[in-house]
């Protein structure tokens, strides 16, 4: 019985550090190239994505979501210390070259800290130099969660959300995606 009072104990206590790392507002400042949202709509499969923008790293430019209308958006939520996420990020960069001028690639970092998300990019600078300054591809740090959290609903990462051309979200997919193929599937390239 003290077994298990002790493992309940512990199970509470995680999850309090949790809610109060995830929700306690203590990020006093937004650091620069930090996802910036406008709205605070859900979305939803098979409707017009709410509008939201953010500053892609190594850009002094803040993007918006209906800017990239015309192209289809693979919309992936990442982060840094998320071992899925690192596995499946080269995915994307090989998908944003081999379809540079239909997809645009843009990844939000759920990172805690902006020199985590920027450890893990300049790895990947390194291993792919030319997908990772690719115009097709954009980084940013979603710091206070608005968009991974409050527009898209997501909570565990990562996932994955496809953006049609006309601006729908088409398609979520939740968890990692397994391969580079398996990613093609799911996208509609005219």
């Amino acid at each position: 019985m003290r077994n298990i009072l002790i493992l309940a104990l512990v199970v509470i206590i995680g999850g309090l550090i949790t809610y109060i790392m995830d929700y306690s507002g203590t990020r006093k400042s937004v650091p620069e190239n930090t996802a910036i949202t406008q709205e605070t709509k859900k979305a939803e499969t098979g409707a017009q994505v709410p509008s939201f923008s953010f500053i892609p790293v190594g850009r002094n430019q803040e993007i918006t979501i209906q800017s990239l209308q015309g192209k289809i958006v693979v919309l992936n939520f990442w982060a840094s210390w998320c071992p899925p996420c690192v596995k499946e990020f080269p995915y994307f960069l090989e998908l944003a070259k081999a379809y540079p001028d239909q997809i645009v690639f843009v990844g939000l970092s759920s990172d805690f800290k902006p020199e985590d998300m920027n450890r893990f990019l300049n790895k990947m600078k390194k291993e792919y130099p030319d997908e990772m300054t690719a115009d097709n591809v954009l980084i940013a740090l979603d710091e206070n969660g608005a968009i991974t959290r409050g527009i898209f609903q997501t909570f565990r990462l990562p996932e994955t959300v496809i953006i049609d051309q006309n601006g729908r979200m088409q398609d979520k997919i939740i968890g990692a995606v397994p391969s580079y193929k398996i990613l093609q599937e799911h996208i509609k390239i005219n």
